[in-house]
């Protein structure tokens, strides 16, 4: 490794912790043990914050001066349980596995890895919980855990099973039964992405929604397109994508940061996002939509890189420029304004179907 890798490592490095405590800025911190060591506990019940045993794991990892340029971070799960799940050598073995396979050289890989443990370990405690709740069929341990529930308020009725969760290719499915008859299962589970859509596909043969494209958002250089429109089930993310990436400028960028959020008929909300190499753009353009509360709708920001760094400042002209564009298109609603008839397909002034 020479010293422009070195230099360009240190910086990708420094530009990725600060993502990640602008992300995380509770559960992420420098470990002041060691030197470009850093610790990130991940708290499954973070949002009940008064339970007294939440399940928690401590990710501990640290940056060798070849990352990422070369190899991936030193990592170490400290934590043995998480919950009442103990993390055993076979949990360990497929945490490594789904961590190697989420590394590319040149790309930082830390948010991805915590957001597919995140998602791992849940889906190994719910096994847990059926495992459990399947051994105890006989009757007084039925009668127990009726007790027990009738004694905490909570009941197996009260809760409902929307999404399933593959952690062999880390994305959410929707139970098989659910799907409609003419609906092809592999087109409904699969997690879009910008590489995969790059592929041969069918999806750009198919008429796609209208959408809309903003002016460039022009910074040191670097140029930044947002592409929205309107979505109502994930075939329709895909469709968009793939009618974008027909067009060889946007499909030869350096990045197409994707993100989308879809309300289900029963009012949850499905959502995902791609960073499309530039790390911890689509879990921040995700962000963004959260917060706006934008429905129905899938942002694709493209970017062209000038030739100059710009460090965390491209987080903020990536949402910059998509934020306008939801707001042209009136996907942001005017909470202080009441009576506001206008809809999102009226508000497409600007359409391209690529």
């Amino acid at each position: 490794m020479n010293e422009e890798q070195a230099s360009e490592n240190r910086q990708l490095q420094d530009e990725e912790m600060m993502a990640l405590e602008a992300i995380f800025p509770e559960a992420f911190e420098r470990d002041t043990t060691s030197t470009n060591a850093f610790k990130y506990t991940l708290n499954l019940d973070e949002d009940e914050p008064d339970l007294r045993s939440p399940r928690k794991v401590v990710l501990r990892f640290f940056l060798p001066p070849t990352y990422p340029n070369q190899d991936m971070p030193v990592y170490e799960l400290s934590s043995i349980y998480c919950g009442t799940k103990k993390i055993d050598d076979a949990m360990l073995d497929e945490i490594d596995a789904g961590f190697q396979s989420l590394f590319h050289p040149t790309e930082v890989v830390l948010f991805e890895w915590i957001s597919w443990l995140r998602d791992y370990l849940e889906d190994q405690v719910e096994k847990q919980t059926n495992e459990d709740h399947n051994e105890s069929a006989d009757p007084l341990a039925q009668s127990m855990e009726q007790l027990n529930g009738a004694e905490t308020g909570h009941s197996k009725d009260s809760e409902e099973t929307v999404f399933d969760y593959n952690p062999e290719d880390y994305v959410y499915k929707k139970p098989v039964h659910d799907l409609p008859e003419d609906q092809d299962e592999d087109e409904a589970h699969d997690r879009p992405t910008v590489r995969s859509l790059m592929q041969p596909n069918k999806y750009h043969t198919e008429a796609a929604p209208p959408i809309f494209t903003s002016e460039a958002l022009v910074d040191r250089k670097s140029s930044f397109v947002a592409h929205v429109a309107t979505v109502h089930t994930v075939h329709e993310v895909k469709v968009v994508v793939s009618h974008l990436l027909q067009n060889k400028k946007i499909a030869k960028a350096t990045h197409n940061i994707l993100a989308y959020r879809i309300t289900m008929p029963d009012g949850k909300v499905l959502q995902d996002n791609d960073d499309d190499g530039e790390s911890a753009a689509g879990g921040r353009l995700s962000h963004l939509m959260q917060i706006l509360e934008v429905e129905n709708v899938v942002v694709v920001v493209t970017r062209w890189f000038g030739g100059i760094h710009l460090g965390p400042d491209r987080f903020k002209d990536i949402n910059n420029v998509a934020r306008t564009a939801l707001d042209a298109c009136g996907y942001i609603k005017d909470k202080h304004v009441r009576g506001n008839g206008s809809s999102n397909n009226n508000k497409h002034k600007k359409s391209n179907k690529k």
